[in-house]
């Protein structure tokens, strides 16, 4: 499988493709964890995971200032990698900005969207209500409560934690990512049809998918969304393969049902 890099942003598979999966991380990440899930993908598509600037190929790039400065920076590609049918995975405050760059999608784009995967991420309510807006990062959380929460937490290599300026930058990542959910604004809903089917996925470790909060993401997305739950905590979607098997069954569905496949020439027609 072909990856390189466009733009900063990480291209898996042939671009040409007629039908995309984009991809966003979670805080903390980087595009590179979103490889689990695009090479468990069924022939047929191409997979884009979306680097937040700041990491990654785009290292020099100023990190974002805010939620809302994030959906600004990412809209560009992401509406330039959207222009076919497209299904979209986001993983924790990754859910959270796929969700809004779905909505900020000029009119008539979004009826390229097929699927919405929304993983590990309390609603857009509950999340908005948590905000505090502080206006610099670890302001809520100090260095070392982070640095705490990635030993308590796990996912992390244990050789990680005998650098430490490897555990200097990804206490940096983690904090700036997590400013994000600090500023978060839940954006203006979506009216209900437009063909998108949306899907919320937890770990059943994590406890985020609660009947509230899917009761939250129903008032939050113009579907109801399809809730499933899987083994594992808060890091689920990209520990497991459960998750990644999955998203190759909902994404050869949509390729059997021709998503992405140019309609055939009437009988006739030039």
């Amino acid at each position: 499988m072909r990856i390189t890099t466009v733009d900063g942003h990480l291209l898996i598979g042939d671009p040409r493709l007629p039908l995309r999966v984009l991809l966003f991380h979670d805080a903390g990440a980087t595009a590179l964890s979103m490889l689990p899930l695009a090479r468990a993908l069924p022939a047929g598509c191409a997979a884009v995971a979306f680097e937040l600037d700041g990491r990654g190929e785009l290292a020099d790039a100023p990190p974002v200032r805010c939620f809302d400065d994030a959906v600004k920076r990412l809209l560009p590609a992401f509406r330039s990698w959207g222009d076919r049918p497209s299904v979209v995975v986001g993983h924790g405050v990754g859910a959270l900005l796929a969700h809004a760059l779905v909505a900020a999608l000029p009119h008539g784009q979004g009826h390229h969207i097929r699927d919405v995967v929304l993983a590990g991420s309390r609603s857009p309510a509950t999340t908005a209500g948590l905000a505090s807006h502080p206006r610099a990062p670890f302001l809520t959380r100090t260095r070392e409560e982070l640095a705490a929460e990635l030993r308590r937490d796990g996912g992390c290599p244990a050789e990680l934690f005998d650098y430490p300026h490897l555990l200097d930058y990804a206490v940096t990542m983690l904090g700036r990512d997590l400013h994000l959910l600090d500023t978060y604004r839940e954006p203006a809903a979506l009216p209900p049809g437009g063909g998108t089917d949306y899907h919320v996925w937890s770990g059943r470790g994590d406890g985020s998918l609660s009947p509230a909060e899917l009761e939250r993401w129903r008032l939050s997305t113009p579907s109801p969304p399809k809730p499933r739950d899987f083994a594992g905590g808060h890091g689920f979607l990209c520990q497991e393969r459960p998750p990644a098997a999955a998203l190759h069954e909902l994404v050869a569905d949509r390729l059997a049902d021709g998503a992405g496949v140019p309609p055939r020439p009437q009988r006739g027609a030039a």
